[in-house]
């Protein structure tokens, strides 16, 4: 009986074991893949703030990592064209010579 018990104690200890071991796991991946996309997140706002910036010296047309889409009233809408795509809409006042951003949202397919 004594042996019984002490050997559901190990086979418990052993179960809880295995299971800390795949939760440390699956939190490894989650970090690691959480790092992954926020460094692409990065990536694609430097390349919408680029074409920004291209926008206003006026060379967007020569520009291969954006879309630009005029709207109506000088406003703008500027998307990155690799993934994690995003939308910036922008208000350019070519008299004052800035560009304003009103909105901005990822694209999702």
């Amino acid at each position: 009986m004594i042996i019984a018990w002490i050997l559901s104690i190990i086979f418990s200890f052993s179960g809880l074991i295995f299971y800390l071991e795949r939760m440390n796991a699956l939190e490894l991946i989650h970090l690691n893949t959480q790092a992954q996309t926020q460094e692409h997140f990065i990536q694609a706002e430097k390349i919408v703030l680029a074409c920004q910036f291209d926008l206003l010296l006026g060379t967007h047309l020569d520009h291969p990592d954006c879309d630009f889409y005029f709207l109506e009233n000088n406003y703008w809408l500027i998307s990155n064209l690799n993934k994690p795509q995003i939308e910036v809409l922008v208000f350019f006042d070519s008299e004052l010579g800035m560009v304003k951003r009103l909105n901005w949202r990822q694209v999702f397919d």
